[in-house]
């Protein structure tokens, strides 16, 4: 099985650019030309040709206004990919009654290489709250769904983490593998694990862990919201409300699972 080593030595640099874009693209479906180009860091002419291509095959349109969004050859591709995510249909309920329950944003995170991806979102309807796209990623350093991937992957992913630098996204984001290894453990004690401003300033996290089978973890179920509405009791509520959701998508999924 091929992982990525960290280094991007199976990368080719020109579909990175070009997935880059389209994931640029579907989050920000109101930029034209020159805003990609700007926030891409990548040349107006290179940004024409990626979107021509892009164009050519379904997967983004321009609109009227000059701007650029998803085609139906990218809506066509999410719907055979949410196909082949059991785990996405199957949370559905558990996302939406958490995000009731608590009044936060509750994320579905699947991994994808070294990276955690938000697969599905119920977003908080406060006024002050804390929300990713779908697509968004980071690296499995950053936010507490992405801690448990280490914690419950096997220890070969960590090795192919820490070949590199890890990335920084706020100044209490875990940098040190060795600390990153103690996060981990703690993670796999309690079954659970809550990150602090360490993939948005300002922000928190808790998330427990989605089981596909014995100790095969499909998916985590994450928490999210400002600081300023977290405290110690808080804390041990979402830890037991999140727990409690992962654990019956797990029971669901592994009844859903076909037998060998």
């Amino acid at each position: 099985m091929l992982e990525p080593d960290g280094g991007g030595r199976y990368r080719i640099q020109a579909l990175d650019r070009a997935l880059g874009l389209l994931g640029l693209v579907a989050s920000r479906p109101d930029l034209g030309l020159q805003a990609l180009a700007e926030r891409s860091g990548t040349s107006v002419s290179q940004v024409l040709k990626i979107l021509a291509t892009l164009e050519a095959h379904g997967m983004v349109v321009k609109s009227a206004d000059k701007t650029y969004r998803l085609g139906y050859g990218a809506l066509r591709l999410g719907h055979q990919a949410s196909r082949l995510q059991p785990v996405v249909d199957v949370a559905a309920i558990a996302l939406d009654e958490l995000r009731e329950e608590t009044g936060e944003s509750i994320h579905l995170v699947v991994r994808d290489g070294l990276d955690a991806v938000i697969a599905d979102v119920r977003e908080s309807s406060r006024t002050v709250r804390v929300v990713s796209p779908v697509g968004e990623r980071t690296r499995l350093n950053a936010g507490s769904a992405g801690k448990l991937f280490l914690a419950y992957g096997r220890p070969e992913l960590m090795d192919w983490l820490v070949r590199e630098p890890l990335p920084a996204y706020t100044e209490l984001s875990e940098t040190d593998p060795e600390l990153l290894r103690i996060d981990m453990d703690r993670a796999r004690r309690q079954g659970v694990c809550v990150a602090i401003g360490d993939f948005e300033d300002g922000a928190f996290s808790v998330a427990a862990p989605v089981f596909e089978g014995p100790g095969r973890m499909a998916a985590a179920i994450a928490l999210a919201g400002p600081l300023s509405r977290f405290d110690s009791a808080i804390e041990r509520r979402y830890r037991s409300a999140v727990k409690q959701a992962a654990g019956a998508v797990s029971e669901r999924l592994q009844g859903t699972a076909p037998s060998d």
